[in-house]
């Protein structure tokens, strides 16, 4: 005789809030969203504490009550609050949740981010992201790009997981941070600034290169030409070398093999020993390899597409993140695109960005990537922008990872000041990039 088959226990999910009728409308969405069984836990430390003694997939806790969690909490945590309140972000981060969830707002949001977070939390996953590559690429002009991969990137270095390592292949990242003289993708790449190829027909031609990205595009962010987001006076460490007078074949280096007249880090080939030991790290935790631009006064031609796949490769095995800051259009796209784990597009509060991240996310999927690894990010979100939140929210659906309003003065004073905006939480843009980047990769370590 067949046996029975035993039904499988849907997952717990452990509810507290401070307000009764909160609690009340969360525990029936849950219920009758997704199924799951819902234990309903008083918002205190001992009941905290009791509740999560039986072992719940996810916790959904009101900010208020975030602070009553034990220390040693092992449990996927969703906060419950308003992502515009800067009171509730601090909350959050404070206590390692996963995500901020807005309610009753959030509300078709909380199926899907229950089932993420709590996959976070099995056994075996990649809750510590070690080695994972993060595509950050714009899909036109004045995105704020770089603004959201420098955020993202700083965030990581500050609450983990590091080290984190912030590659610049959108051109300017030195002018942005203000980094001064520091060692760029010419460092790791033995080719000579002054060389001429007579099949090219100029001195300094690199063939196969493409044209600098455009300077002084509109940020959504500021408003106005982009100014330098940061100025970066930290430690660093090592210096740009001079370009050699000759061309070297890449090839030789790659294998490993001793060109004369490089840059000391490629000497021997690179490893993961040589690559640390090479950057900048002008934050503990955070280096950075920028490629020099137009506004750095000496732009420098793209790097070899086999440099960047074999930089990424040696990057993975020495960094826990790795962040790549991507043009919209560029040959080395592809190479990075095909070497990251989660890609994250990003486009203006228009027609035209909304139709570029969609086709960004398309092309992602259409390479055999999973659908959850791809999310959109809309910048430049004010009251009179193209389009209005709700309508980004019906176009994009669930790939919408991130909407980050404008910041004009406070971001164009923190450029002037030399500052960094992580603790700004009161600043929408800055609570909108820093809970963006606990979604992408959560937070490992959170000080209160």
């Amino acid at each position: 005789m067949a046996l029975e088959p035993v039904p499988s226990m849907s997952p717990l999910v452990v509810l507290a809030h401070d307000d009764p009728g909160t609690a009340d409308s969360l525990r029936h969405a849950v219920q009758s969203a997704t199924g799951w069984q819902v234990v309903m836990a008083d918002p205190s430390p001992t009941g905290l504490t009791a509740a999560l003694a039986t072992g719940p997939s996810v916790a959904l806790v009101g900010c208020a009550a975030l602070a009553s969690l034990p220390a040693d909490c092992r449990t996927p945590v969703v906060a419950i609050g308003d992502d515009d309140r800067a009171a509730d972000v601090r909350a959050a981060l404070a206590a390692g949740a996963r995500s901020l969830l807005a309610w009753p707002d959030g509300a078709a949001d909380l199926p899907g981010e229950l089932a993420r977070v709590a996959l976070t939390g099995q056994p075996g996953s990649s809750a510590g992201h070690a080695g994972l590559v993060i595509a950050i690429r714009g899909v036109q002009g004045g995105a704020g790009t770089t603004t959201v991969a420098i955020h993202l990137a700083a965030a990581w270095a500050r609450w983990g997981p590091t080290p984190v390592l912030l590659l610049d292949l959108a051109g300017g990242l030195a002018f942005r941070l203000d980094l001064g003289t520091v060692p760029t993708w010419s460092t790791l790449t033995p080719v000579a600034g002054s060389a001429m190829d007579p099949s090219d027909g100029g001195p300094g031609s690199v063939p196969g290169s493409v044209s600098a990205p455009l300077v002084g595009a509109v940020d959504p962010f500021v408003g106005a030409e982009s100014e330098p987001l940061v100025s970066v006076t930290g430690r660093v460490q090592g210096s740009a070398s001079e370009p050699s007078a000759s061309i070297a074949d890449p090839t030789r280096w790659l294998a490993g093999e001793d060109v004369v007249g490089t840059a000391a880090a490629t000497s021997g080939g690179l490893d993961a020993a040589t690559l640390v030991g090479t950057l900048a790290e002008p934050w503990a935790g955070l280096s950075v390899l920028p490629l020099a631009g137009l506004a750095d006064g000496a732009p420098e031609p793209p790097p070899e597409l086999r440099v960047v796949q074999h930089v990424l490769e040696v990057a993975r095995t020495a960094y826990r993140v790795v962040v790549v800051d991507l043009p919209s259009t560029e040959p080395a796209v592809a190479t990075a695109l095909s070497q990251a784990d989660a890609l994250v597009a990003v486009g203006r509060c228009e027609t035209a960005g909304v139709r570029g991240l969609q086709a960004a996310i398309e092309a992602w999927t259409a390479s055999g990537r999973d659908l959850d690894t791809a999310g959109a990010v809309v910048t430049g979100v004010r009251p009179r922008a193209p389009l209005a939140p709700r309508e980004v929210r019906a176009a994009l659906g669930d790939r919408l990872w991130g909407l980050i309003p404008t910041a004009a003065a406070e971001l164009a004073a923190a450029a002037e000041d030399g500052i960094l905006l992580l603790d700004r939480h009161d600043l929408s843009a800055v609570q909108a990039m820093v809970t963006l980047a606990n979604r992408v990769v959560p937070f490992a370590a959170v000080s209160a």
